[in-house]
């Protein structure tokens, strides 16, 4: 039923999240993934069947694949013939969306921890010639993510490759990164933020071993602190224009590195979900949590509805997780609005 009101809040571009596999030469502590396990690497052309069975069904005009692993520029499995696969990979998909008058984006996600840059320029750049749009997307944790010689590698990485390559930077809310960009002076993350890199600010989806789940108030603490010496990072930066936005949930389609199908309530064990959502999971649907977060907030009678992108309907279907007694999206819409007088005081610029 609540569909219904969420309709005009779908984004217009359908989301697709590709596992090609889940090997990684990363151990950020956050993460549910088997990363020594090699299962997809030899078969990233056998998901094509299954992109294909997902794009026939597909209705919107648009979509974006996100392509990732694990890490799909990890030095220990990205060789050169690695990278002809994903060149041929990537065409097939873009062949398929062009015989249905689909206008695709594929997204390649990447932590950026490689010094084979020949390799990598050389893919892009052939990638690049397919049709169709590609793109870069890194990820930035202070916290939980890299060591001290792999951070460093980021580092130089992404001042070389700079936002003419990557499309956004993510960096995830977990109960830590927060601590630390709100106690600590990041000096790279303001780097990062005065080149103009896209800059948004991602929900974690908790799992079974986390104490990575952030509380309400540290959403709000996060979401403050961005309003006021951030404004340009994303999400806060399109809540700052007040103008009607679509969900942030995308209801992306998943991938996994076994060809399997499924939504991402899926990635977590039945078992364990039973456990730790107070919402049973649906494989392919989120309407059961969606509903259940909009009824327990009270979303369709509240003031920001419009405005409001809900946040990430799996992290506050979490059983464990700190609330607020009020709506946490609520009380930082009520912030911005005490902060901004009329329509064009701190409207953020756009970053391109």
């Amino acid at each position: 039923m609540m569909d219904v009101f969420l309709q005009n809040k779908r984004d217009e571009e359908q989301e697709y999240t590709l596992h090609l596999f889940t090997y990684c030469n990363l151990s950020c502590s956050f993460c549910w993934q088997d990363h020594d396990s090699l299962v997809g690497v030899d078969d990233v052309m056998g998901k094509l069947s299954s992109v294909e069975a997902l794009l026939q069904k597909e209705t919107k005009r648009k979509v974006v694949f996100n392509i990732m692993g694990g890490e799909v520029f990890a030095p220990e499995v990205f060789t050169p013939e690695l990278a002809d696969t994903y060149v041929r990979f990537s065409e097939a998909i873009i062949d398929q969306c062009r015989a249905k008058n689909i206008a695709v984006t594929l997204n390649w996600v990447t932590n950026l921890v490689t010094e084979d840059r020949p390799l990598l320029d050389d893919f892009l750049e052939r990638a690049r010639t397919l049709g169709g749009s590609t793109t870069v997307t890194v990820s930035y944790d202070p916290k939980g993510r890299f060591n001290r010689a792999q951070l460093e590698i980021f580092k130089k990485n992404l001042a070389y490759y700079g936002p003419r390559v990557v499309r956004s930077v993510s960096l995830l809310m977990t109960k830590q990164n927060i601590e630390h960009f709100v106690k600590d002076q990041d000096e790279f993350f303001s780097w990062a933020y005065d080149q103009g890199f896209k800059l948004y600010f991602d929900y974690l989806m908790p799992d079974e071993k986390t104490n990575a789940a952030p509380s309400d108030h540290d959403l709000l603490r996060m979401f403050k602190f961005l309003i006021d010496h951030y404004p340009n990072c994303e999400p806060v930066a399109g809540w700052l224009r007040r103008q009607p936005s679509a969900l942030s949930c995308r209801s992306s389609k998943l991938v996994l590195e076994d060809g399997t199908t499924c939504g991402c309530g899926n990635l977590i064990d039945p078992k364990v979900a039973e456990e730790i959502y107070e919402v049973p999971l649906d494989k392919t649907d989120n309407s059961a949590i969606e509903e259940h977060f909009m009824e327990k907030y009270g979303c369709l009678t509240c003031e920001y509805f419009q405005r409001c992108e809900l946040g990430c309907f799996m992290q506050h279907n979490y059983r464990f997780r700190e609330e607020m007694d009020e709506c946490v999206y609520k009380v930082t819409h009520r912030y911005i609005d005490s902060v901004v007088e009329g329509p064009d005081k701190r409207i953020p610029a756009m970053n391109v």
